[in-house]
């Protein structure tokens, strides 16, 4: 799978990998609409992702404003601390 979502405490952590197979942007819209909930205080999700098609870029805009009007703040990814 070309994305994951995790739930972190008040924190929503989402990862994404292009080039996003199809149906991949509505399959990540439907899980990250299911970690939505009570609590929730921002969601780490990417803003660009280099060398994505225009279709990818697209897509993840839309996610964005279709995110955006739920009121909870879009924050940068965190970085996974290494090992």
């Amino acid at each position: 799978m070309p994305w994951s979502v995790e739930r972190v405490g008040s924190a929503l952590h989402v990862e994404i990998t292009i080039p996003m197979a199809a149906g991949g942007w509505e399959t990540l819209m439907d899980e990250i609409e299911a970690n939505l909930g009570a609590g929730l205080l921002a969601i780490h999700i990417p803003s660009k992702m280099a060398g994505a098609t225009k279709t990818d870029t697209d897509m993840l805009k839309m996610l964005w404003d279709a995110l955006g009007s739920h009121g909870i703040p879009l924050l940068p990814p965190v970085p996974h601390a290494e090992p």
